[in-house]
């Protein structure tokens, strides 16, 4: 068992590296008898010599040398773990892990990445993409402290916060057959006509059709199911079904005439895009910032364009 304490190590330390008890007393700031009395101390319950004089020069015993190594190496590391932690107290130094949903990591995420390291370019990002599911699942196991990801029913001990909305967007290549009748749009009724390409199970996006689909006791004809939304996107692009996109991600490939957007009539879905994280969870310096910056992009940065370009409906679809 240990039987001393920090301060009686620091004055032996002191004390050894200068070799004058008068010195390590002024750097420690008390009298020269204190650190006289902190080393006997140690002195007297280990059995040990740690000095000797030889003339009127303070010298080391061989315990003395040993004890003095470990001292040294010691203080080193506490010096560290202060510098450390005042590093993490400042955002010098640190680790961030989000999961985030693969549509959402390709569209928002670089730019939400770039913002946050300007900042703190300190701070190490480890960005996990996979389905709701999988992300919602690392967040309750703590392999990621904050998670973004389409609204599913979260289990309790999981805490979401609002984000922002995207409208999903049914879109088909420009080639497909009949693809002219169905620019001005379809009945939900009509969906089990045509081949679905559908995102895998534990996805946001085939949750919320799923459940919009139910509404109207429809079943939709899911032909083709994969966890790539770049695999999927060129899939419908060659004319082999149709899928359901967010807005954002496929926006550009409207304008540029690679898909056609074929409108609900009975109304255009919508995903619930949240940040989750476990409830009473102590957020890290760096998980803190991230937060900081997210609430700064909804009033001003992506998320409020997201949300205010829905005018882009009568530009982008018939």
């Amino acid at each position: 068992m240990i039987r001393f304490n920090l301060n009686q190590l620091k004055a032996f330390y002191l004390a050894a590296k200068y070799k004058n008890f008068t010195v390590a007393a002024q750097l420690l700031n008390v009298t020269q008898p204190a650190v006289s009395l902190q080393i006997k101390s140690l002195e007297k319950f280990y059995g040990i010599k740690l000095f000797s004089k030889v003339g009127r020069q303070l010298v080391l015993t061989d315990a003395g040398e040993i004890l003095y190594q470990y001292a040294e190496k010691i203080f080193a590391l506490t010096s560290e773990m202060v510098q450390t932690l005042n590093d993490l107290k400042d955002m010098r130094y640190g680790t961030l892990k989000i999961g985030v949903t693969s549509t959402l990591a390709h569209y928002f995420m670089p730019d939400l990445i770039a913002g946050y390291q300007k900042f703190y370019p300190e701070i190490r990002i480890i960005l996990f993409q996979g389905s709701s599911a999988d992300i919602l699942q690392t967040v309750q196991e703590k392999k990621n402290e904050l998670g973004i990801v389409g609204r599913l029913p979260f289990p309790a001990g999981i805490r979401s916060i609002p984000l922002t909305k995207q409208e999903l967007w049914l879109v088909a290549s420009p080639n497909y057959p009949g693809i002219e009748e169905m620019r001005s749009g379809i009945s939900i009724q009509q969906l089990p006509e045509f081949p679905l390409i559908f995102r895998e199970v534990g996805s946001s996006i085939r949750h919320v059709i799923t459940r919009f689909c139910e509404l109207y006791k429809v079943i939709p004809s899911v032909r083709i199911e994969s966890g790539s939304l770049a695999f999927i996107r060129d899939l419908v692009i060659q004319g082999h079904g149709l899928s359901f996109f967010t807005k954002t991600a496929v926006e550009e490939d409207i304008r540029e005439g690679r898909l056609v957007a074929i409108p609900i009539r009975e109304g255009t879905p919508r995903l619930n895009i949240d940040i989750i994280t476990r409830e009473r969870a102590h957020f890290s310096k760096a998980a803190k910032a991230f937060l900081d910056l997210i609430e700064a992009e909804k009033r001003d940065g992506i998320f409020k364009k997201m949300e205010q370009t829905a005018y882009m409906n009568q530009v982008l679809r018939p």
